[in-house]
């Protein structure tokens, strides 16, 4: 049975980050993913809309790029549009995971994909994890395994509620980049929204790539009653049925988003970090940069304790970091979330509101 002071499940990019962080720091580092990897990746349905400061930070070779995006056009089902500027990209997810995924096995971690957890279990001061291939052992275990964590709901860990749950809808649409630059513009990525006519609690998207048109819809999975009617209800509507018109549809798939933290991040050398502990902006929907975030300084805290020889606080210091980071702008996110999305009036108040004004400036200066 191989033995590593850090297993860590999921190599996505909460993941591919920590086992990055935890090689550079001389921890003998597994890193478990449950598909196979092959040249380009496993696809993610995931829109893969994201800031360019984190392109310039990774490094991201700009020839990976589905396409350089320059506004973010937000519509209300009441043909009001509000446009916000910022400079980003859009990516396929399954060539991002890749590269941060290489990042950490070029840094020394060992990857084992195709290997999915089936168990996990203490055993003195390790934990034995046994996968669809083999057994391992480890004594510090990082969760990056989703929302739907098989990691951390075999050792016990509180699900999150229904409330705190995005069920999502992904379409990737083949067509040309002619098409796409005259349906959709060459440079923008389009969110649709509308509490009464479209979505209570959520958002729906088309976001171009090369040659392809991520279409997505997501709702709060509590309030969903048919989610393939629902989702039908937005792409047929007449601006988006104009704009996704004669592509053909190579990717249908439904995929789960947490808007609510979990209670606990940490327990007995287990962390979770990313999706695995609710770690996504609850009004956007973004997580891979928190994602990536937290997957550093997992590990940075768990080196700090051990150098410190105070490992009890691991906890404690982890939690005490993503707050001072990002994680009660999250949590004050998530309370705001429920007076934007009350009615259309307070939802577009806050689109107009979102077009000169980050979110966190929104909600942390309480202008609603």
């Amino acid at each position: 049975m191989s033995g590593y002071d850090i297993i860590v499940v999921g190599a996505g990019p909460g993941g591919s980050v920590a086992a990055k962080t935890a090689a550079e720091n001389g921890f003998s580092t597994l890193l478990l993913e449950k598909e196979s990897l092959s040249e380009s990746g496993r696809y993610k349905a995931c829109g893969g809309a994201m800031a360019w400061e984190l392109v310039e930070e990774i490094d991201y070779p700009e020839d990976k790029i589905g396409r350089v995006i320059d506004s973010l056009e937000l519509h209300h089902t009441n043909g009001e549009t509000y446009s916000k500027s910022g400079k980003g990209a859009v990516v396929w997810r399954s060539i991002f995971d890749k590269y941060l995924t290489e990042m950490a096995t070029d840094s020394g971690a060992v990857l084992r994909d195709n290997n999915m957890l089936l168990d996990i279990k203490k055993k003195e001061n390790k934990y034995e994890i046994r996968t669809n291939k083999e057994k391992y052992l480890g004594k510090y275990v990082v969760a990056a395994d989703g929302v739907a964590s098989r990691t951390l709901k075999r050792l016990g860990w509180t699900q999150f509620k229904g409330d705190d749950l995005i069920l999502t809808i992904t379409k990737e649409l083949k067509s040309s980049k002619l098409l796409i630059d005259e349906k959709l513009g060459s440079n923008k990525v389009h969110l649709f929204f509308g509490i009464k006519d479209l979505i209570p609690v959520g958002y729906a998207w088309l976001f171009p790539k090369e040659n392809h048109i991520t279409v997505g819809w997501g709702n709060q999975i509590n309030l969903i009653k048919n989610s393939r009617k629902e989702f039908n209800k937005f792409i047929n509507l007449p601006i988006v049925r104009d704009k996704i018109h004669n592509c053909s549809e190579e990717i249908f798939k439904p995929h789960l988003i947490p808007v609510g933290i979990r209670p606990q991040l940490y327990e007995d050398q287990v962390i979770a970090v990313g999706d695995a502990g609710g770690i996504v902006d609850p009004i956007s929907g973004k997580g891979i940069p928190y994602a990536m975030m937290s997957g550093e300084i997992a590990i940075k805290n768990i080196k700090k304790c051990i150098n410190r020889e105070k490992i009890e606080k691991i906890g404690k210091f982890y939690r005490k970091d993503l707050d001072r980071k990002f994680l009660k702008i999250l949590s004050l996110k998530r309370e705001a979330r429920d007076r934007i999305f009350k009615d259309d009036e307070s939802l577009k108040k806050f689109l107009a509101l979102w077009e000169n004004h980050r979110s966190s400036e929104i909600v942390m200066k309480g202008m609603i």
